[in-house]
C-alpha cells in the first residue's frame, strides 16, 4: 500500500467550455479533451520544460536537445503554446509561470503526477471505466473474478520505474498541503510517529521539520525504500526518520504515539478501510491517537472547485483502486466500525481534514 493514490490535484483547471457556446460544441470540445493530458504528459515525459528551463530556444534546439523529431516536436510546441504552457516569440519557444510547473526541480513541480495520469497504468485503467461501472469493480479486476485487489500497488514492486514516477508523484501533491496539515495536527507529548502508507514521506518530513524532538518513520511497502531514504537526507531529517517495509493488510505498523494515514483511506472500499484501520488500532497503545487525513466529499453543493476535484476523485479511486471519496460522516462511521473513538476534526488551509481518533 502507499501514501497515496492517483488522485486530486489542488489546483485544478476545469474543462468545461463557456456557457455561452452552443451545447454540441460544448460537448465536442469537453469529447476533445482527452487530448489534453496527452499532450501535457508528453511534454513532462520528454522534459520540454527542462530543455527551456534556462532560456526560450527555437523548435529545432528543443529537438537536438531533445533526441526527437523535428517537424514533430514544433507540432507538440504549439499545441504547448495554445494550452498556455508556452509562450512563442518569433521561432523561440519560452516557459509560462504555469509551464514551469513542469519543470523537475520547480517548487510546485507537476511533471511526475503527469507522467503518472497520462501514463499507461492510469491511462489504461481510464479505458476501462464501462467495465467498471458495469461490474463495480476496479479496471484491474474488473474482468478477473481473482484479483485481489491490490494489485495496483503490488506491480509497483516489480517496475521500479513506476514505483518512483508514483511516489514522486504524491511527493508533490503532498508538500503543498503539508504545512496546513501539520499546522493542523497537535503533537503534544508525541515522541515517535509514524506515517502509514507514507511513501516517499514528504508529510512526516514536514512533521519532523516542525517539531525537532519529534522521532518518525514511514511504514510502506518496499519500493518506497529508496526514495523515502532519499528525502530524509535531503531535507535534512535522515537522524529523526526510518523506514520500515511492510503492509498495514499483513502486520501492524511499528509502536509510535500518533499515527498518520494521509489519503490512505479513500483508496479502498470499507472492508479493505477497515482491514487497515484494524492493523493501526492493533498497534495502538493506551494514549496512542491515529489521525486520518482526509478531503471529505461535500454534503451540500456550493463549492464548485471542491465539487470538481471530489466527483472526478471518486471515479478515479474506482478505476484505479477500488476505493471512493467519503463525506465526513462516512469516515466517522468507518472509524467507529473499526473500534476507534472520534475525538475531533481539524480544519486545514485546504480541503483536507484531520479526523483525530483513539482505541474505543
Amino acid at each position: 500500500m502507499s501514501s497515496g493514490s492517483p488522485t486530486h490535484p489542488t489546483s485544478p483547471t476545469h474543462p468545461t467550455p463557456p456557457a455561452h457556446l452552443p451545447p454540441a460544441f460544448r460537448l465536442n470540445q469537453m469529447i476533445m479533451s482527452l487530448w489534453v493530458p496527452q499532450v501535457i504528459h508528453a511534454a513532462a515525459e520528454l522534459g520540454v520544460a527542462d530543455v527551456l528551463a534556462e532560456a526560450p530556444l527555437t523548435s529545432g534546439d528543443v529537438a537536438a536537445r531533445l533526441g526527437t523529431h523535428p517537424d514533430a516536436t514544433e507540432r507538440l510546441l504549439r499545441a504547448l503554446v495554445t494550452l498556455e504552457l508556452l509562450v512563442a516569440r518569433g521561432e523561440r519557444f519560452e516557459l509560462t509561470e504555469m509551464g514551469r510547473c513542469l519543470e523537475t526541480g520547480s517548487p510546485v513541480s507537476r511533471r511526475a503526477w503527469s507522467r503518472l495520469m497520462g501514463g499507461p497504468g492510469v491511462w489504461q485503467a481510464w479505458g476501462r471505466l464501462t467495465d467498471c461501472v458495469r461490474t463495480g469493480r476496479m479496471a484491474w479486476g474488473a474482468g478477473d473474478a481473482a484479483a485481489s485487489g491490490t494489485e495496483h500497488f503490488d506491480a509497483m514492486g516489480r517496475d521500479p520505474a513506476a514505483a518512483a514516477i508514483f511516489h514522486q508523484a504524491m511527493v508533490e501533491l503532498t508538500r503543498g498541503v503539508a504545512p496546513g496539515i501539520v499546522g493542523a495536527i497537535d503533537l503534544r507529548g508525541a515522541r515517535r510517529v509514524v506515517d502509514v502508507g507514507g511513501g516517499h514521506g514528504a508529510l512526516l518530513c514536514a512533521i519532523l521539520e516542525a517539531h525537532p524532538a519529534v522521532e518518525g518513520a514511514v511504514f510502506d511497502l518496499e519500493h518506497a525504500r529508496e526514495g523515502a531514504l532519499a528525502l530524509f537526507a535531503s531535507r535534512g531529517v535522515a537522524a529523526r526518520a526510518s523506514f520500515v517495509a511492510g503492509s498495514c493488510f499483513d502486520a501492524p505498523p511499528p509502536p509510535a504515539d500518533v499515527y498518520v494515514l494521509k489519503s490512505v483511506i479513500h483508496d479502498w472500499d470499507d472492508a479493505r478501510s477497515l482491514q487497515i484501520l484494524g492493523k493501526c488500532r492493533e498497534a495502538m497503545a493506551d494514549g496512542a491517537r491515529l489521525l486520518v487525513v482526509e478531503p471529505p466529499a461535500p454534503t451540500a453543493r456550493g463549492n464548485a472547485t471542491l465539487e470538481w476535484i471530489l466527483t472526478f476523485s471518486d471515479i478515479n479511486m474506482l478505476v484505479n483502486t477500488g476505493g471512493r471519496e467519503r463525506t465526513e460522516a462516512e469516515y466517522r462511521a468507518l472509524l467507529e466500525a473499526a473500534g476507534l473513538s472520534v475525538k475531533g476534526v481539524r480544519e486545514t488551509p485546504s480541503f483536507f481534514r484531520v479526523f483525530e481518533a483513539v482505541r474505543a
